[in-house]
Formats: structure tokens, C-alpha cells, sequence
């Protein structure tokens, strides 16, 4: 007779047959990937058991699975993989065995999915069949290049973790059903009870914080939630509502950094990082994919990266800041707003230190600040006041966002969250409250015992900003990048179209007059003039100013300096009238010449003098 739990689905109900292609998506991945296309290349492709046992049963019942074979003991990737596994904690290893946790190899592709660089998949965790789904190009390749078991350790670590969570949030629901079938409600200890006996991974002791009770505190409300009318779902159906999957990749990472320091093991290789992400690019190189980012997504993509890999700053990232310069509105827009919202919510990605002396959030301003012909500062006007003003939007922007989440949270993740809301209005206070004020406003912050009173705190403190302010610092940063090549092109029309003013010139593009007035200077203009060191002085200065700021309207008189000092030239008349066509630029070196009688009062300078003033008499 076959065994089977009670209550649950018999082989004459389809859902044993069900491909699981709607449930969510879990494993290593980038980007979007779906269920489908993840579990398509699982099933075309040859697989192996290289750890534990294969699982065919779903609630107690046969699936149609076929049998996979297993590696032979003695072979070179399997010894690898067992070394690896010797690196890990033995109650974890005792975990993954008493919980019937396998590792199956997928043959045949570098990775699971593989859209573009950027969206991919590397491992696919099985939760129906308990089972953690590695490439076998990938084990392989680790294991050719000499890599450290560890890096392979790591990897079982940040997908076994969460599954192992997984399965004891399964295991409680299938009691919990059962409970339900003779109680109408959940209490604590049959909830709190339940888990800890499926418990074979998180650490309990008496802190209130342990892995244990932070687990408990984080899904104790979903679980006092169910009621009597899941007694007939599907196990697997409740636990995948339950289940967080961004919160256990967080826990897997803190587990990972603990494991890390408590055993000394070295950080130098990272699978995903080396090998992972090189097959991506790789791949994509293959098929000639773009390799290089073209969206600011793609370009914001990359600066995490940087930081999930723990990269050191380099050219590549000045490169990247530069390409977000170069996209206009919307690049400024993705970065800044990527900053503030790091700050406030206290995530270290993009602004992550890696100590390696780059600051990425001033080598952005600085870059800025390169590409402008406004003065260094942060009064108005300046590309510094414009910089900061639309960074405060932002800031002001996420605070408020995040206070109004607050709001509906409940109370664990209120508690959770209570010391960003603490800083948060701390900041707050300084900046909107008078000074006489504060200090009873931050006693009553700092003394707060519940969420409640800080949020009566904060009513009225945090404001939704204005969306036309940010359209105006949008504005203002775009006017003040004079000196970028697409100023009088992209940005010109992106202002026009943000501040709604289609005729607007924010800077006349005088670059293409400039050049067609030089092709006049003969070569080296100081041949060809009767006072050949101030030629060469302001040749000097109009070179050093026309590559600075090619639309700088300083150089109409420079040019006019020079054309009229190059009385020897063949072509004076023509210079005569170019500077005729300058007109007013052309008076104040004029006058500078008529001025100084003592330089041009000798025979051979005079003549420029005498030039000077006819043309003053034309202007």
C-alpha cells in the first residue's frame, strides 16, 4: 500500500503533475528570470546527484520524476565537492542530511538562463524536490582553475540556508494543518513549539536576538494568521506566501559573513564574481551582445556590481559616472536619487566604502563640476548649489516615503526599522525645527518606547516635497554642464522639454564661429606681426580659454587682439574686417591698444595704434 498524509493530494489529483512553472523563482540570479524558463532548462538537460539523496515524494506521494544517476565516488569533481562540504559547520552538514537536502549538477549549459550579461541565473533552488541545482561547467571550472573548497562552500551556504528556512516554515504549516483540524485558532507555543522541533540550523539561546528568535519575531504574525480554511491547500502553496525570499537572502549573507570570520576562511575567490558573471560576459560575447552598458539601468547595474563584488574603485568607475553624465536628466536623476535613498534607508551598495580612498558620491560632483564654466562653490548659480539642491530633494523625497511606510508597518517591522525612523528625525529636527525646540524634541525621540509616539513625532516633520522643485534642480544642474560636448545638443533639449520653453538658449554655441576665425591666424602668428610677444601672450590665453570653454564669449576679443596685431600678414585687410564684423567684442582690445602710447608710440608698433583707432571710429 502506498503511504500518504492525510488531508493531502492523491495521484489521481493533478497537482501532483503540475510543473510548479507559476511558483516563485529562487536561486543566484540578475534581472528578471522566470520560473519557466529556469525549470525548461532543468528538464532538457542531463542531471546528477553529487550530494544527499534525489526527493521524488511531494505530500507523501510518487511524482513522475525520472531517477537520476550519481557521480562515482572517486571522481576528481566529486572529491572537490566533498572537500567543500568538509569546510562547512557539522550541524549545518547534519541540517542538509536530516532534511533530505541534495545538490544535483546540471549538464550541458554555463548557466541555468542566460538572457543578456546582465540577466541571468546561475543556481536554481528546488523546493518541491529539496534539491540545489549547480551547472556543472560551473563546479568544473572552479575546479580547474585551483580554486579554494571554500569558494564552493560558499555557494552551498547562500542557497542552502534559505531553503532549509523554507522547509521549516513547510513542515509547521503541514502541523499546523493538521492542528486547525480539531482548533478553530493558532497560539503561541503551538506555533513557536512547532518550529523550534523542525529547527536543525538556526542557532537559540537566551538573546532575544539569536537566528532562532529573529526568524520567529519576522514570520510569528504570518503564521498567527492562518485560519482554518487552509486546512485542504497545498502545503507548498502557504509556505511560498510565507516565505520572504529578499529577507533570507539577507540572512544568508549575514550567515555567510559570520561563518567567514569565525573560521578564517579566505574571501579572495567569489563563484559568482569569477566565474558566474565572467561566463555571462562571455557568453554574451559569443553571441555579440552588447557587453558595454547602454541604459542607465545597465550603467546602475554595473556600480552595484562594483560593490556586490567588493571591487576597488577604478577607471572603470569614472567610466561609468561618466556615461551617467553623458545620458543627461536621467542619468544625474538615477544616481542622486540612488544616493539618497541609500542614506536614508542605511543600505551600503552604490555608496558602499571599500576603503580604497574613492568617495564615488563627491567623484560624481567633482566629474560634474569638470564639465562646468561656473565657479567652484556651492552658493547659487554655481554648479555646487545645484548639485546639493537636487540631492536634498531626494533626500527630503525618501524620508517621507519611508515615514509613511513606517506607518503601515507592523509592529515587528516597526521595531525593526525604529533606528533608521530615530536618525531620520533627528536630521529632521535640526533642519526644520528652531533652535529653542529641538532639545525637547529629540529627548522625546530619543526617550520614545513605542512606534506610536515616534510617529506623532514625525507628523508634520516629514513633507512630500514639490515635484516641480526637482524638475527646477534638474533644470539647474543640465544650465551649468556649459562645458560637455552634448551641452548645446541632448542637455539643451532636455531643458527645453523638462522647464517647457522650447525657444530657451541657455548658452550660445559660438564653438563652430570660433573655429571658422581661426582658420584665418596664419602659422606662428607671432611671424607675422610688429609686436610679436603680445600676440604670443594672447595666442597663449585664447588657446588655454578655447579649450576650457570652447563657447566662452572672452574669445571674440582675444581673436580681436590678435587679427589686429598681425599687420604683416597677407591677408590684414581681411583680418580688418573680421574685426568690423565683431563689433562691441572687438572695442575692448581696441581700446587697451589706443590706451598704452607708450608701447605703441614707436615706429614700428604705431601703425597698429593708428589701425586701432580708425576701427574704434567704424564700430
Amino acid at each position: 500500500m502506498q503511504y500518504r498524509l492525510p488531508q493531502q493530494h492523491y495521484p489521481e489529483d493533478p497537482s501532483l503533475y503540475a510543473t510548479g512553472d507559476q511558483r516563485p523563482n529562487t536561486g543566484l540570479r540578475e534581472g528578471l528570470v522566470e520560473h519557466e524558463e529556469v525549470n525548461d532548462t532543468i528538464r532538457m538537460n542531463r542531471k546528477t546527484v553529487i550530494f544527499g539523496q534525489q526527493t521524488r515524494l511531494r505530500n507523501g506521494v510518487m511524482m513522475p520524476d525520472e531517477k537520476l544517476d550519481r557521480f562515482h565516488a572517486g571522481h576528481d569533481i566529486v572529491k572537490f565537492f566533498y572537500s567543500a562540504v568538509r569546510q562547512l559547520p557539522p550541524y549545518l552538514v547534519d541540517a542538509l542530511l536530516d532534511n533530505n537536502v541534495s545538490v544535483t549538477l546540471v549538464q550541458g549549459p554555463s548557466l541555468l538562463v542566460f538572457h543578456h550579461s546582465r540577466e541571468h541565473q546561475s543556481f536554481h533552488v528546488g523546493r518541491t524536490r529539496r534539491t540545489i541545482y549547480i551547472p556543472e561547467k560551473v563546479l568544473r571550472e572552479a575546479y580547474e582553475k585551483g580554486y579554494d573548497y571554500w569558494a564552493i562552500s560558499e555557494v552551498l551556504i547562500q542557497e542552502a540556508w534559505p531553503l532549509l528556512d523554507y522547509l521549516m516554515i513547510l513542515e509547521t504549516v503541514r502541523r499546523l494543518q493538521e492542528h486547525l483540524k480539531s482548533h478553530y485558532t493558532l497560539g503561541y507555543y503551538i506555533i513557536k513549539d512547532t518550529l523550534r522541533n523542525h529547527n536543525e540550523h538556526l542557532r537559540e539561546t537566551d538573546k532575544q536576538d539569536d537566528e532562532f528568535g529573529t526568524f520567529f519575531r519576522y514570520y510569528a504574525d504570518q503564521l498567527y494568521s492562518l485560519k482554518p480554511t487552509i486546512r485542504e491547500r497545498d502545503p507548498y502553496d502557504i509556505a511560498d506566501e510565507i516565505f520572504d525570499e529578499n529577507r533570507e537572502r539577507f540572512w544568508s549573507h549575514l550567515k555567510l559573513y559570520d561563518i567567514c570570520e569565525v573560521y578564517n576562511y579566505p574571501t579572495y575567490f567569489a563563484i559568482d564574481r569569477d566565474i558566474c558573471h565572467g561566463a555571462a560576459f562571455r557568453l554574451a560575447g559569443e553571441l555579440n551582445l552588447q557587453l558595454q552598458p547602454q541604459t542607465t539601468a545597465e550603467v546602475m547595474h554595473d556600480l552595484w556590481d562594483e560593490a556586490r563584488f567588493k571591487l576597488s574603485r577604478s577607471v572603470k568607475t569614472e567610466e561609468l559616472l561618466e556615461q551617467l553624465i553623458a545620458m543627461g536628466a536621467e542619468g544625474i536623476k538615477a544616481f542622486v536619487e540612488t544616493v539618497a535613498e541609500e542614506i536614508v534607508y542605511g543600505l551600503n551598495y552604490v555608496t558602499a566604502n571599500r576603503y580604497d580612498g574613492f568617495d564615488i558620491t563627491a567623484g560624481f560632483k567633482r566629474l560634474l563640476q569638470k564639465y562646468s564654466g561656473s565657479v567652484k562653490a556651492d552658493v547659487p548659480g554655481s554648479m555646487g548649489h545645484g548639485y546639493n539642491s537636487l540631492y536634498q530633494y531626494y533626500l527630503q523625497l525618501k524620508r517621507y516615503e519611508f515615514f509613511n511606510r513606517y506607518k503601515t508597518m507592523d509592529s515587528q517591522a516597526q521595531e525593526e526599522n525604529s533606528l533608521i525612523i530615530r536618525e531620520m528625525l533627528y536630521r529632521v529636527i535640526e533642519t526644520r525645527l528652531r533652535h529653542s525646540q529641538a532639545p525637547d524634541f529629540k529627548r522625546r525621540v530619543e526617550f520614545a518606547g513605542s512606534a506610536r509616539i515616534l510617529i506623532d513625532v514625525g507628523e508634520g516633520l516629514f513633507e512630500k516635497p514639490d515635484p516641480e522643485e526637482e524638475t527646477d534642480h534638474l533644470c539647474s544642474v543640465l544650465a551649468q554642464l556649459d562645458l560637455h560636448p552634448l551641452y548645446h545638443t541632448q542637455f539643451l533639449q532636455e531643458y527645453r522639454e523638462l522647464s517647457g520653453n522650447e525657444h530657451i538658449v541657455l548658452k550660445a554655441h559660438i564653438a563652430p564661429e570660433i573655429q571658422r576665425l581661426t582658420e584665418y591666424l596664419p602659422k606662428p602668428p607671432h611671424a607675422y606681426s610688429s609686436d610679436p610677444s603680445g600676440v604670443n601672450t594672447r595666442f597663449i590665453k585664447f588657446e588655454k580659454l578655447r579649450a576650457h570653454d570652447p563657447d566662452n564669449q572672452d574669445l571674440f576679443a582675444l581673436i580681436a587682439a590678435l587679427f589686429v596685431r598681425l599687420d604683416q600678414a597677407e591677408n590684414y585687410p581681411e583680418l580688418l574686417q573680421q574685426i568690423r564684423g565683431l563689433g562691441e567684442y572687438a572695442r575692448p582690445p581696441l581700446e587697451e591698444i589706443v590706451a598704452n602710447a607708450d608701447l605703441f608710440a614707436d615706429q614700428q608698433r604705431g601703425p597698429i595704434r593708428d589701425t586701432s583707432r580708425q576701427l574704434l571710429a567704424e564700430i
